[in-house]
């Protein structure tokens, strides 16, 4: 693992995708699930919120249907050439620490937020479970985007660890591991890769790397 100084290069550019994109679009995203989640209601579909489901098991729940849409809204941005363009801005990094989970083009942000909450607007859960989910979603990424090597490799049959990850950042490998906190999802799909290569790795876009804007100009 490579140090990093918390003020490393293009601190102040990932600062303002975190403010302008995360911290705006969360508001934002959670405003459509909310509004999404009563219209179905007003329509006559059942809504998981009045089941009266404890919001210790609602969240987990909520959780795992939020990885399933995440990983989805991923694999587009992997397979579709148009949005892989946009999805270089995440993968533009030659940094891997918390603040780089947040490096990413606003039109990726606002498909994510589209697509990646539809089951549980779908299921009807309740704003907090969405909340809580929504939190601990991000807070996983953010913890796998770190500059850390926590020995986490028992968590490995179940949760996305940031070893998993940084090999997603890595640009021989950056087709698989699309997970963020559950690594069945690559499992079933023959796409979770746990070899690290020898040496220090480089992370950054395939072929791109050194060359890729990293001052906010490509998004």
């Amino acid at each position: 693992m490579r140090s990093s100084p918390l003020f490393r290069a293009f601190f102040t550019t990932d600062l303002i995708y975190l403010v302008t994109g995360y911290v705006a679009g969360s508001s934002l995203a959670i405003a459509y699930i909310v509004a999404a989640t009563h219209l179905l209601a007003a329509a006559g579909l059942p809504r998981l919120a009045a089941t009266g489901m404890p919001l210790w098991l609602a969240a987990p729940l909520a959780l795992v249907l939020l990885d399933i849409g995440n990983y989805l809204a991923h694999w587009l941005l992997h397979r579709v050439d148009f949005l892989w363009e946009l999805h270089k801005v995440h993968h533009s990094s030659p940094t891997l620490d918390w603040l780089a989970t947040f490096r990413s083009h606003v039109i990726e942000q606002a498909l994510r937020r589209l697509i990646a909450p539809v089951l549980l607007i779908v299921a009807g859960f309740s704003t907090d479970a969405v909340v809580l989910a929504g939190s601990l979603f991000y807070a996983w990424a953010a913890f796998n985007h770190a500059n850390l090597r926590p020995r986490l490799r028992f968590l490995e049959p179940v949760l996305v660890t940031p070893r998993l990850h940084r090999l997603h950042h890595v640009p021989r490998t950056t087709e698989r591991n699309l997970g963020t906190v559950l690594t069945v999802w690559d499992r079933l799909r023959g796409t979770l890769v746990v070899a690290e290569a020898a040496g220090t790795p480089h992370f950054g876009i395939p072929g791109e790397i050194g060359t890729y804007p990293q001052d906010g100009s490509a998004s």
